[in-house]
């Protein structure tokens, strides 16, 4: 019998940067190739066949590149129409200021973390690993809230797995909270005296426990996943870091274990100057669309540009995965894609009620799931 073919997908399609182009990135390294046959073991069609089968329904209401269009260059009115052939539209029926797109936008999107809860397995680690970012959002708030005086601002009720009157207690009396929230505000407690120190301990607990949530559910795609972002969040720090001037001390107690590149690697290059470090780091994948905004010479452009970068490299990988027809996979492509579409429609409608001009609005937008 002859051996079976090791099939790839390339997450990252070719000339996506300048860096492709000139030759200074070869290949992908083999963590981020999809390798479908290791992938296959862990699929289960009896443990998501249920979850998987409605995600393929939902989908046929997803946006698609010729609606996105559509939306661009129409006026506000005439997006919330087009919307309204979706299911999305339903939820911004009469939208007119920023608040009610929010409002609508959240209902929706709850709406849809909701149907797929209720397809998914009683012991998935999926659903979690997608809402803790509500979690930890509602929990920073509440601690930034209590450290500067005030109310907090920006609670995102409804999202998450915790209830926002439970995480209001918790930050005061940790032992009500479930881990890793438990021990954040024991190590907020401890020594967090500036707001800035807060963001960074509560992105770190927040990443780090995605990893683990990864790790429990099994899917050798998803690990990967969580490890990329925790990757791309360690590049933001870095340029973050060397915009504001920030020591070496302060670099090491902001970037999270976990991810393909070593911190200690990341470290070892922050002291060298602009140059160097981009020398040494453009072998890298993750660095070759670094390496393409480093043309700018506003570093806080580039800081900017590097959150849609980022999205798009994590979503370049999740589309990689339209191969794979059952088990985890699927199911979180469909809802990494959600929260994408969502960013996605607010960010037009936002625009369009500021009178941004639809070549602007182009420019800002994310890559898409369904093409």
């Amino acid at each position: 019998m002859s051996k079976a073919p090791k099939y790839h997908v390339n997450p990252i399609k070719s000339g996506a940067s300048p860096q492709f182009r000139e030759g200074r990135v070869k290949s992908l390294p083999d963590f981020l190739m999809i390798d479908l046959k290791r992938i296959k073991p862990f699929h289960n069609a009896v443990r998501y066949g249920y979850a998987v089968g409605r995600v393929r329904v939902l989908e046929t209401q997803m946006i698609n590149s010729q609606r996105v269009e559509r939306l661009i260059e129409a006026d506000f009115e005439n997006a919330l129409y087009i919307l309204d052939e979706i299911t999305m539209g339903e939820y911004l029926r009469g939208a007119s200021s920023a608040k009610e797109i929010d409002r609508g936008l959240t209902r929706y999107l709850r709406g849809v973390y909701s149907s797929i809860a209720q397809a998914l397995p009683v012991d998935s680690m999926l659903m979690e690993f997608f809402v803790c970012r509500y979690d930890f959002h509602n929990l920073k708030a509440i601690l930034k809230a209590m450290m500067e005086g005030g109310e907090p601002e920006g609670l995102l009720g409804g999202l998450g797995a915790i209830e926002v009157d439970l995480l209001r207690k918790g930050a005061s009396d940790p032992v009500a909270l479930p881990s890793p929230y438990k021990e954040t505000v024991q190590e907020f407690a401890v020594g967090v005296e500036s707001p800035q120190l807060l963001d960074t301990l509560v992105d770190k607990n927040y990443l780090s426990h995605r990893l683990f949530l990864a790790r429990r559910e099994g899917s050798p795609f998803i690990i990967d996943f969580a490890r990329a972002a925790i990757d791309l969040a360690n590049l933001k720090q870095v340029l973050r870091g060397r915009l504001l001037s920030k020591d070496k001390g302060f670099m090491e107690e902001s970037l999270v274990q976990g991810g393909f590149v070593p911190v200690g690697r990341l470290l070892d290059l922050y002291g060298d100057p602009v140059e160097v470090m981009i020398k040494k780091l453009e072998s890298n994948i993750y660095y070759s669309r670094l390496l393409a905004m480093t043309e700018s010479v506003d570093e806080a452009v580039r800081l900017t540009d590097f959150d849609r970068k980022s999205d798009d490299q994590l979503m370049e990988m999740v589309s990689a995965t339209k191969r794979i027809s059952v088990g985890a996979e699927p199911i979180f492509a469909y809802l990494r894609a959600g929260e994408n579409e969502v960013l996605m429609v607010r960010m037009i409608l936002i625009a369009k009620l500021n009178n941004i001009p639809p070549a602007s609005i182009e420019r800002m937008l994310r890559t898409l799931y369904i093409e």
